[in-house]
């Protein structure tokens, strides 16, 4: 499978944490917007191996409520793939919405992806966890 094909088969089947996970490595590094973990919001660090994006992937059921999911363009060669596009999800702790743009670099070995990198609006991400 192309990378770019590993991508989307993950990205669809997110509703699903085992089938997404059958698209991680055992051996992936996948980023939340910054490689450390910060006081400023749990989703960020890096989360390595498959039990490592569970977590990630916890964390994002239990607070993330998905309204919309686009995906703008995808664009990959032989070991790698980009791609971009928009989101909202309602923010469960708090009954925020969280709109953002977003883009992901990944790499993908033996039909699964090794690498995951996310970018999006984290100011936005942060202040729809803010408790007014």
């Amino acid at each position: 499978m192309k990378p770019d094909q590993v991508l989307l088969q993950y990205f669809h089947n997110l509703v699903d944490m085992d089938k997404a996970l059958s698209y991680v490595h055992k051996d992936a590094t996948f980023i939340a917007a910054f490689e450390k973990e910060s006081d400023r919001h749990h989703f960020y660090g890096t989360y390595y191996g498959v039990e490592g994006v569970r977590t990630l992937l916890s964390k994002f059921q239990k607070d993330l409520d998905t309204q919309e999911f686009e995906i703008n363009k995808v664009l990959a060669d032989e070991t790698t793939a980009l791609a971009w596009g928009r989101f909202k999800h309602l923010i469960r702790p708090t009954g925020k919405m969280f709109e953002s743009y977003w883009a992901v670099v990944c790499e993908v070995e033996d039909g699964k992806i090794k690498y995951f990198r996310g970018f999006e609006d984290t100011g936005a991400l942060e202040a729809a966890f803010l408790v007014d």
